[in-house]
């Protein structure tokens, strides 16, 4: 592994700090405190002033701006031209960027054209035990197997999945630098031109699923879509969110915006109550940074026991009508 330090790709939500940037940053601040290298974050934007000082709260050390009109709006040619030309003037070792559509793109240039290893969609990224190299894992064949993948170019870069790692804190007493750099564009740079955003509206399935402190999920052991009514009963008593695998959303029990997991929506929750989920890689992986696990199954070998902070050996079909009943009852 080269010198030169670690970066940080920002993905601004309507000039704000998006949560996967704040995700990536905790891992970020991870690596760079473990390989005595600094933390870097670039910020390419139009009137950012406050953007980049909420990225300093975040554990940057330092945050790199670029303000031009020009990068208002994500345009391939113009950012990867900036960003092109930042890694030639500080030479960074490893850069982290957010898996979404515009920085995939961008990503994908980057590397074309300066010959650079890429790992799409880590999950999971681990130093090895001698700290000489990384770990980029990221989920494959539907997310049924992870793959351990190592860059072999001096720089490295990695995009990272949403819901990937728990967010860094937020220190308004974090002390970092900004440097303003010029862009060095010009309006030849840019070779198309913006006409307008609409924004979509997010499903309120999917809303809810990411935004409630509990999720109730279902998995195969619920035994057909008969059963379904007791993820939902239970999911409303507790005032939550419902939940389910890859293979009930497959097999039409429910609605596809509800799947945890890899291919589906990664949440964290304050409690996951898991009923009759055998506990699959490909679901875990989606909800394993929840703060409390709950899991109700009949299997005592359950994979999904192994992750549980409280585990009900049983049946959930007497358990669960049980639970519902006492909540009510201390409402």
């Amino acid at each position: 592994m080269k010198n030169g330090n670690i970066w940080i790709l920002n993905e601004a939500l309507d000039n704000t700090l998006s949560p996967i940037s704040t995700e990536i940053m905790s891992k970020g601040r991870e690596l760079a405190d473990a390989l005595e290298k600094e933390l870097v974050v670039i910020e390419l934007g139009y009137e950012n002033d406050e953007i980049v000082k909420e990225i300093g709260y975040y554990g940057a050390d330092k945050v790199i701006q670029v303000n031009n009109k020009l990068l208002k709006h994500y345009n391939t040619l113009g950012y990867v031209k900036v960003f092109d030309n930042l890694m030639d003037k500080y030479d960074p070792s490893i850069i982290m960027i957010p898996a979404t559509y515009n920085r995939r793109d961008l990503a994908g240039r980057i590397c074309a054209k300066r010959g650079i290893g890429l790992v799409a969609d880590c999950s999971k990224v681990e130093l090895t035990d001698d700290k000489k190299d990384i770990k980029w894992i990221r989920p494959t064949f539907d997310g049924k197997l992870f793959c351990d993948v190592r860059i072999t170019s001096e720089t490295m870069i990695a995009t990272i999945g949403k819901g990937s790692f728990v967010a860094a804190n937020r220190n308004e007493d974090n002390k970092f630098e900004i440097i303003k750099e010029d862009s060095q564009l010009t309006e030849e740079d840019i070779k198309t031109k913006f006409v307008d955003f609409k924004k979509s509206d997010i499903n309120p399935l999917i809303e809810k699923l990411l935004n409630s402190k509990v999720v109730v999920a279902g998995g195969k052991g619920l035994g057909g879509p008969e059963n379904w009514h007791l993820v939902e009963e239970l999911a409303n008593e507790l005032g939550g969110a419902v939940g389910a695998t890859k293979v009930v959303c497959d097999l039409g029990w429910c609605d596809k915006n509800l799947q945890v997991g890899v291919t589906g929506i990664n949440v964290k929750p304050d409690v996951y109550i898991a009923l009759g989920i055998s506990g699959a890689i490909q679901h875990t992986k989606g909800m394993e940074n929840s703060k409390v696990i709950i899991a109700i199954n009949n299997d005592p070998n359950a994979e999904i026991f192994k992750i549980s902070n409280y585990k009900i050996v049983g049946d959930l079909f007497d358990i669960v009508p049980l639970l519902i009943e006492e909540i009510k009852k201390r409402k």
